[in-house]
């Protein structure tokens, strides 16, 4: 009876040793050696290190791509306004909704002939009402724009103009045409006084630019 629990003492003694040597072999394999937890330590801080200067490398070329959006969106802004200047200024051809006038002398008497002062009042009355282009004859007028009296002829931007005249201009086409009709205006007074005048609303004007202006004395001021 000794004997038999003898043995079993030593079986369970040895079935503990094996238990603890697949334990400590199993240990080996997962937790590694000093040596290789250095290395792994190295590893982890360079790893660190280069995401550190990848975030930065990101933020810079972030900035860098925002100050080009802006540097384009300013461009983008500047030719846009440059483009209204040109429009208005008549350095360049335009077109869009409006009116087409054609005004004649008809049967009215010398004294009551179309002259430089009517083609004067016609584009302030058009300018009132809003038109953003005005051709008469197909001289674009701008602000530079003579239209003046000269022996029997008128001169716009230099150019010989005499009676009938076509007046295009570009604007809210209903908005023209009632500045023109309004009781006492100028389609009312040329009907009093002979001369003939006709309006077509138009989808599409199309009005030229004006010849190039020479500056030949004016220079800039420096600031």
């Amino acid at each position: 009876m000794r004997l038999k629990s003898g043995r079993v003492a030593v079986g369970l003694a040895a079935l503990l040793l094996g238990v603890m040597i697949a334990l400590q072999f199993r240990l080996q394999r997962i937790v590694p050696p000093p040596t290789a937890t250095d290395q792994l330590l190295s590893l982890l801080k360079s790893s660190d290190q280069k995401r550190a200067q990848l975030t930065a490398e990101v933020a810079h070329l972030n900035m860098l791509l925002d100050q080009k959006l802006t540097q384009a969106a300013a461009a983008k802004r500047l030719s846009s306004q440059l483009l209204d200047a040109e429009m208005l200024a008549g350095t360049i051809p335009v077109k869009g909704p409006g009116i087409t006038v054609f005004w004649g002398n008809g049967q009215a008497p010398s004294g009551y002939q179309l002259t430089d002062i009517d083609l004067l009042l016609m584009v302030n009355e058009l300018r009132a009402a809003g038109a953003q282009a005005i051709a008469i004859n197909g001289q674009r007028i701008t602000g530079e724009t003579e239209i003046r009296s000269a022996a029997n002829y008128i001169l716009i931007n230099g150019s010989q103009q005499s009676a009938p005249f076509t007046i295009e201009a570009i604007g809210s086409a209903s908005t023209l045409a009632d500045a023109l009709t309004l009781p006492g205006g100028l389609f009312d007074e040329s009907q009093q006084e002979g001369r003939v005048m006709t309006i077509q609303q138009a989808k599409t004007e199309r009005i030229p630019a004006a010849p190039p202006l020479l500056v030949n004395y004016a220079q800039p001021v420096n600031p």
